[in-house]
């Protein structure tokens, strides 16, 4: 149905641009970086976009901000990392009516072992003197995502917005 793909392209570009702005203007700078609750939109976004459009979301909201935010170098990891992160998401959310579930909150913890992983990986291929030191950071950086991410779910489940925006469509879930 032609208004289902608009719907999705127009909820995936205002994601992205919600992942963006989280990421890039609502976060910390520490020493090696930056700490931000991006990546709690991501797991809200790959909860209810689903499959290719929550992975675009995530991929290139975050690293657009890495670009604004002059850590070009980062940029190709994050397009990674974040699908990445998404994914365990995207999976376990697809029929679910509900953002927030014991598994979406117990996938919070992968989700950042992906992040410190990914970036500790990155660190590797970039520059090895930061790849242990950026460690707390991503830490930080997973676990504050966790707890935004928990409570915007909560948030928006309260609200039925996932059963409102995503599932009166004419199919039972985007993805």
């Amino acid at each position: 149905m032609k208004n289902n793909k608009l719907f999705k392209l127009v909820a995936t570009a205002m994601f992205t641009a919600m992942i963006f702005v989280l990421t890039r203007f609502i976060s910390v700078p520490v020493a090696t970086g930056y700490v931000h609750f991006g990546d709690a939109l991501v797991y809200l976004t790959a909860s209810v976009l689903g499959g290719p459009w929550a992975f675009f979301a995530a991929a290139v909201g975050e690293a657009l901000a890495d670009v604004a935010s002059g850590w070009f170098t980062y940029a190709p990891a994050t397009l990674i990392v974040k699908a990445l992160i998404a994914l365990p998401f995207v999976l376990v959310n697809k029929k679910n009516e509900k953002i927030l579930t014991p598994l979406t909150a117990l996938f919070t913890i992968p989700a950042g072992m992906i992040t410190v992983g990914g970036y500790f990986v990155a660190d590797m291929i970039i520059d090895k003197a930061y790849a242990v030191v950026n460690i707390p950071g991503n830490i930080i950086q997973a676990v504050g995502s966790a707890v935004i991410f928990i409570v915007l779910a909560a948030a928006f489940d309260a609200a039925k917005l996932k059963q409102k925006l995503f599932s009166d469509r004419g199919e039972k879930h985007y993805g």
